[in-house]
């Protein structure tokens, strides 16, 4: 009698095993569907590495049929994995918003960061964004020339491409500090982008590094 229990119960323990290694195999056996008109995982994976961390992207999607989204999703590349990569959406308004207020969790038009699994298959595009008005960035002899005309403590209009925050930067301050010479002034804004700042923020720009779009007297 008890060499026939032994048996059962050895059957049962050999059944059992059976059964989970049939699943273990069907789990690694995943199936990837890639949406269409999508990147492939590999291609998708390829084209992040070489755009690279930090840089700002435009990404498009695509619905299950193969239909892309309708606007393309700016996002920020914070970090690269081997299964994904994470993006910081970019929202110039919102990022001033929330430096303004270190309590402000949320204001409208949206925020945070996504995680982008390459193995989703519903990415249709993503490509570097370059900022068209960078294109039209202002003569850098004109700005020399206007500051050199420029007293300090005057009122001045300044657009700017912020490189951290991703976009055109709008202001309205009064030029603190030049330095003709090496290419460099301060600027104390009390508007940015149409918000009113609470407290007046200096910005230090250059010439040889930062691209300034456009420079004007206040009259």
């Amino acid at each position: 009698m008890r060499d026939y229990q032994f048996r059962i119960n050895t059957n049962l323990f050999e059944k059992d095993r059976h059964v989970r290694h049939f699943l273990n195999l069907f789990k690694s056996k995943k199936k990837i569907e890639t949406r269409p008109g999508a990147l492939s995982p590999d291609e998708l994976k390829k084209r992040v590495n070489e755009i690279g961390k930090g840089k700002k992207v435009n990404i498009v999607r695509v619905q299950y049929d193969g239909t892309p989204e309708d606007h393309p999703v700016s996002v920020q590349i914070l970090a690269i994995r081997d299964e994904y990569f994470t993006g910081n959406i970019v929202n110039v308004e919102r990022s001033i918003k929330q430096e303004l207020d270190n309590k402000l969790v949320y204001v409208k038009g949206g925020g945070g960061s996504i995680d982008f699994f390459f193995n989703d298959g519903d990415i249709q595009s993503i490509e570097e964004d370059i900022d068209e008005t960078i294109i039209q960035e202002m003569n850098e002899d004109q700005i020399l020339e206007i500051l050199d005309a420029l007293d300090l403590n005057e009122s001045v209009i300044i657009s700017y491409y912020d490189k951290h925050k991703g976009g055109v930067m709008n202001g309205t301050g009064e030029l603190v500090e030049k330095n003709v010479a090496e290419k460099t002034f301060k600027i104390r804004l009390s508007l940015l982008n149409d918000i009113e700042l609470d407290e007046p923020r200096t910005v230090s720009l250059c010439l040889d590094t930062d691209s300034v779009l456009d420079l004007e007297v206040v009259i």
